[in-house]
């Protein structure tokens, strides 16, 4: 059983919780998670609801998934070109599409995603005797963690690879904030999760390669 947290005196955060321009605090909070995570989520409230948090959330998601669905469709519009402009044409219907899907599907997927990440977290937190706050805790990191790093998909060819390793960064210095524990357990939390689903699908490869292997030389023996 750990510790209670002290109280939230010094937790005034983030702006994005209080009132003014919305481009203004979004663009702020922005900032601070991308390039002060630690004061960031130190100042971070532990509660107040998530419905803020999931908001800014689900923005940061919508406007990075957006952005990566254009470049989608210029990559497949100029891949088309290169062909004829019957190809460039059916390229470029095709990529609409996708990206009109996109923009319905990213928002439920998203939300999702979020509650899955902190579930995971949290869960991990647990175990690990981490869990010094609550769920809602977890969540609120998961969430403006999210929002932020998946503006990093607006940067063009890497831009998702650079997001999805910011994010893991940026959710071990939030966890560590607005759990008050030490960043080595915060770390444990996040990456064992990555670590088990690299050993499952290596694993899975595996099995997969060896069955087909197999199949290969019992055929290999039939023919004979």
């Amino acid at each position: 059983m750990t510790d209670p947290l002290p109280p939230p005196e010094a937790r005034t955060g983030p702006v994005w919780e209080t009132s003014g321009p919305l481009a203004t605090r979004f663009l702020e909070t922005v900032r601070g998670v991308l390039l002060n995570p630690m004061e960031f989520y130190r100042r971070m409230r532990r509660s107040g609801g998530l419905g803020a948090p999931l908001m800014f959330g689900l923005a940061g998601t919508l406007l990075g998934g957006v952005v990566a669905a254009l470049y989608q469709l210029a990559f497949m519009t100029m891949g088309g070109g290169f062909a004829d402009l019957s190809a460039a044409r059916d390229a470029a219907f095709v990529g609409l599409f996708t990206g009109g899907c996109l923009v319905v599907v990213i928002p439920v997927a998203g939300v999702l995603a979020m509650f899955i990440g902190a579930g995971i977290y949290h869960l991990m937190l647990l175990l690990l005797g981490g869990a010094r706050g609550t769920f809602e805790t977890t969540m609120r990191v998961v969430a403006y963690t999210t929002g932020a790093t998946s503006l990093l998909q607006i940067l063009p060819v890497c831009g998702s690879l650079i997001a999805a390793v910011w994010a893991i960064v940026v959710n071990i210095i939030g966890l560590s904030q607005a759990h008050e524990i030490s960043t080595g357990k915060a770390a444990a939390a996040v990456l064992l999760p990555v670590v088990v689903c690299c050993v499952l699908i290596v694993l899975a490869w595996a099995a997969m390669m060896a069955a087909m292997l197999g199949g290969a030389g019992a055929l290999g023996t039939l023919g004979r």
